[in-house]
């Protein structure tokens, strides 16, 4: 196997058949990043776990195991979703629907260990967190764009959400704002606020808004204002020398 760990999601309305496999999937250095015992709650966790495969029983309340599993790879084409079941007449339906594997309970570790393997040969590359991002492939209306970075005046956080803004256009990311902080160039990006990253040659210029805050405005077809914190705002003044 790859020396990257496998991050696992477990989904079983269950608790001792949860635990059993954690337990499974522990032996094999799986980190397993979460439990759920529905699938609402295995949603809620998605973005934060991070897994690389789900493994979820096939009959639970509400949304079964199977719905789970077509959201799960609507959601993301990185997932791997493996159906853990005590019956074999979901198997047609789940790898029609494109599961990578279906194991039946009492799962046993050799079985489960050709699950995993194929869990881990989709696992998307290792990626060099030094490497600077020239472009990024967002999701929109159901197919990717691609969006150059150079084409980026500022992003900002709204509505639980990290936003792109172009002149043209505003672009939902999978990303948090520190993560795209990390990624762009340093030279070019200015952290003006917690919310808010911008573009250094498209400041237009800043004033006091009160309360010891900026107002920091952008050159943009729109004209927008963003904010700008007070201790921001002595390094902005750093980087673009202030005459008079």
């Amino acid at each position: 196997m790859s020396t990257r760990k496998l991050r696992a999601l477990v989904v079983d309305d269950e608790p001792l058949a949860r635990d059993e496999l954690v337990f499974l999937l522990e032996q094999l250095d799986v980190k397993v990043v979460g439990e759920a015992g529905d699938a609402p709650s295995a949603l809620k966790m998605l973005k934060q776990a991070a897994p690389h495969a789900v493994f979820v029983d096939l009959r639970m309340p509400g949304p079964d195991g199977l719905a789970l599993a077509e959201t799960l790879m609507k959601r993301s084409d990185a997932i791997s979703v493996v159906v853990v079941s005590a019956h074999d007449d979901g198997a047609i339906r789940a790898y029609e629907a494109g599961v990578v594997d279906y194991l039946l309970k009492p799962v046993r570790l050799e079985r489960l260990t050709k699950a995993v393997e194929r869990a881990m040969e989709r696992m998307p590359a290792a990626k060099n967190p030094d490497a600077t991002l020239t472009r990024l492939a967002v999701k929109r209306r159901g197919k990717h764009v691609v969006v150059q970075i150079d084409d980026v005046v500022y992003f900002e956080v709204k509505d639980e959400l990290v936003w792109a803004v172009t002149d043209e256009d505003r672009y939902a990311l999978d990303l948090t704002l520190s993560a795209v902080e990390e990624r762009v160039p340093k030279d070019e990006f200015f952290r003006s606020h917690r919310g808010t990253l911008v573009r250094l040659d498209r400041i237009a210029g800043f004033e006091p808004a009160g309360a010891g805050t900026y107002a920091l405005h952008l050159e943009h077809p729109e004209r927008p204002t963003v904010p700008l914190a007070r201790e921001r705002a002595r390094l902005l003044k750093e980087l673009i020398p202030i005459a008079g």
